[in-house]
């Protein structure tokens, strides 16, 4: 597998598809990335493919508890306040270095 790979992002369609292999989540205002797990240490990657590690520390640690190999495609939020903080993420992606927890 090659290195940043795009995440899977979700459109709008009239009706859900059905039958096996399918699954779903739902759509909350955050930041899509893939975190990847590699022999020495964890990735994050913006649905662009800019590294965004620095970013997400308080994901990227835990990470490292995951097998080496391990992929993750999902929605990075930040919950305040009872609700999903758009703007708390939003402030954290454009920080120029380590951005700090909410």
């Amino acid at each position: 597998m090659e290195f940043p790979i795009l995440p899977a992002l979700a459109r709008a369609v009239p009706t859900l598809p059905t039958g096996p292999g399918w699954n779903f989540e739902i759509k909350v205002d955050g930041h899509r990335m893939i975190v990847r797990r590699t022999g020495d240490g964890v990735i994050c990657y913006s649905r662009t493919g800019r590294t965004v590690t620095s970013h997400w520390m308080d994901l990227a640690v835990p990470a490292m508890a995951l097998p080496p190999g391990t992929v993750l495609d999902g929605e990075a939020a930040i919950w305040n306040a009872g609700t999903v903080d758009f703007g708390a993420v939003q402030a954290r992606v454009r920080a120029e270095g380590p951005a700090q927890a909410v």
